[in-house]
């Protein structure tokens, strides 16, 4: 959990904050968003690869990807994309070790690209 100290809560840069306490910043770095959202790190990086969550900005291939924590509430709230999300991670990881090699089979590429 971020520690955050009460003169950062006042001066705008902290736009969040949940009935246990918890303070967070406006924007999380992916391993922070994936604690906001109760998931583990790996998750971020293959909805954002999936497409189905996006970074602020638009930071190159290895950068560190930052996340808006007020998106992240928005999404954590909606089922539907919760729903879809976990079913992308399964999917993929599924995939991952069906196929080792990290390649996608060419029927299963069709599958994931029309899901």
């Amino acid at each position: 959990m971020i520690n955050i100290s009460p003169a950062q809560r006042t001066n705008g840069m902290i736009i969040s904050g949940n009935s246990s306490g918890h303070w967070w910043p406006a924007s999380l770095c992916a391993e922070d968003a994936a604690r906001f959202l109760g998931w583990p790190p790996y998750f971020l990086t293959l909805l954002a690869k999936a497409g189905h969550l996006k970074p602020l900005g638009k930071p190159s291939q290895n950068s560190r990807k930052w996340y808006a924590t007020v998106e992240l509430e928005r999404l954590g709230r909606d089922p539907e994309w919760l729903d879809k999300a976990i079913r992308i991670v399964e999917r993929r990881v599924q995939s991952a070790n069906v196929n080792p090699s990290g390649k996608v089979p060419a029927a299963n590429a069709r599958h994931l690209a029309n899901n």
